[in-house]
């Protein structure tokens, strides 16, 4: 079974720091390590070069300068035969230097969009707690922020008037975690429901039709029907689709009666999830979701 994994670096998968605006920690650690291999590559290429012998050096050196290297080699002329050694060193490896600041520059800013996208998935832990572990300040911090994710205790496809809807009743005290922080939650933020949703219709010999998926929740593990708020969506699917719903969306999709959800996790953690799908045709299926989950971030006291 596919789980959403909590972000790495946290107990309980503990919501990362947050990027680093221009200046972020993957970018400078990625350009580091690529020019000290690069370094390394043109210090091999040099001595090879000296001694008369190009070889693997000389071969990582034109990779790591790609593709620009493969571009000037392909208009650059032939070095004159007569051409003293330091100078046709100085005119084969300047080029393959700065093509690899070039390569630096681009790889370091690819690493820090991803650490920003990442980091987009969480909360971001506040700037006292990154400036106390920077400085060794010795500030205690009040409260601190944990993931949770919490899987249904039970799920099954509910029918009425030939009407096809899923449920997903749910049980906190089944998680350790739960248990163990419950007395503790000051807050919840960062709600979402994640799943994989996929377009279930033209079953019974019906037609397959677009549908818009919403989530309701009740308070109660059995619910009545008649006690229930829609918390999250509409998602469409089409008529083939199967969609994930990652952590960013799953938040983006909560609605103004989402705090039922957050009024659990600190409340006895037993309440039941109900889709709500539309347009809706007797016996003609529905939605089928895999992987629910109730995401959240905890403030904890």
């Amino acid at each position: 079974m596919t789980e959403y994994e909590s972000p790495p670096g946290s107990r309980h998968g503990q919501a990362p720091e947050a990027p680093e605006k221009p200046t972020s920690r993957w970018g400078r650690r990625a350009q580091r390590t690529y020019l000290i291999v690069c370094a390394l590559a043109l210090l091999a290429m040099a001595i090879e070069t000296v001694l008369g012998h190009p070889g693997t050096g000389s071969m990582i050196a034109a990779i790591l300068a790609a593709p620009w290297s493969m571009l000037v080699a392909g208009v650059a002329p032939p070095l004159p035969r007569n051409w003293p050694l330091a100078a046709g060193l100085a005119v084969r490896m300047v080029p393959l230097a700065l093509f690899m600041l070039l390569n630096a520059a681009i790889i370091r800013g690819i690493a820090a969009r991803s650490e920003r996208d990442l980091a987009r998935t969480v909360t971001r832990v506040s700037a006292v707690l990154l400036v106390s572990a920077l400085l060794g300040s010795g500030c205690k911090l009040s409260s601190r922020q944990e993931v949770f994710l919490a899987a249904p205790a039970d799920e099954f496809v509910f029918y009425t008037g030939g009407k096809q809807e899923m449920v997903f009743t749910f049980d906190l005290s089944t998680s350790p975690q739960w248990v163990d922080q419950h007395a503790d939650i000051a807050g919840v933020t960062d709600l979402a429901i994640l799943g994989d949703f996929r377009n279930a219709t033209g079953g019974m010999g019906g037609i397959r039709v677009p549908i818009d998926v919403k989530v309701a929740a009740s308070a109660d593990r059995l619910p009545t029907f008649t006690a229930i708020e829609d918390v999250w969506g509409p998602v469409h699917l089409d008529t083939l689709a199967v969609k994930r719903i990652d952590w960013p969306e799953g938040e983006r999709l909560m609605l103004a009666h989402a705090p039922i959800l957050s009024d659990e996790l600190r409340g006895d953690g037993k309440f039941t999830l109900i889709t709500a799908t539309a347009p809706q045709i007797t016996l003609n299926g529905g939605v089928q979701i895999e992987h629910l989950r109730l995401a959240a971030v905890l403030e904890l006291k």
